[in-house]
């Protein structure tokens, strides 16, 4: 192979590898952005940010920093949060409780979960 060539095979072997290492990162940065919500269903009064929380069922929304709690299409509570990794994925969404305090909400099936910075 000639010099010239050799050259050229390099140049492109070096730009797709940095065109990979580019679009891992972005699939990385998107794993890392978690917005999700599921249904949840409260079966025992709770709080949340300092609202009480009754039994029923509950849309939880989260952003990268927002929880918001919404029953019946009304905003029950809203509370900064911190995303934690799982050290595996729950099959099922759940709420961790301290006291009667909502601390943490698991999503089933996601390898992430938040953690509530404020109740």
């Amino acid at each position: 192979m000639s010099r010239s060539k050799m050259v050229r095979v390099s140049t492109f072997l070096a730009a797709l590898v940095m065109m990979l290492s580019i679009g891992l990162q972005t699939l990385s940065a998107k794993d890392a952005k978690v917005d999700t919500s599921s249904v949840f269903t409260i079966q025992n009064a709770a709080s949340l940010a300092g609202q009480s929380i009754t039994p029923g069922d509950y849309k939880v929304t989260v952003t990268e920093t927002q929880l918001t709690m919404t029953k019946d299409g009304k905003v029950v509570a809203q509370v900064p949060v911190q995303w934690k990794d799982e050290t595996s994925k729950p099959h099922y969404s759940t709420i961790v409780t301290d006291g009667g305090k909502i601390t943490e909400f698991h999503f089933g099936g996601k390898t992430r979960f938040v953690v509530v910075s404020a109740s």
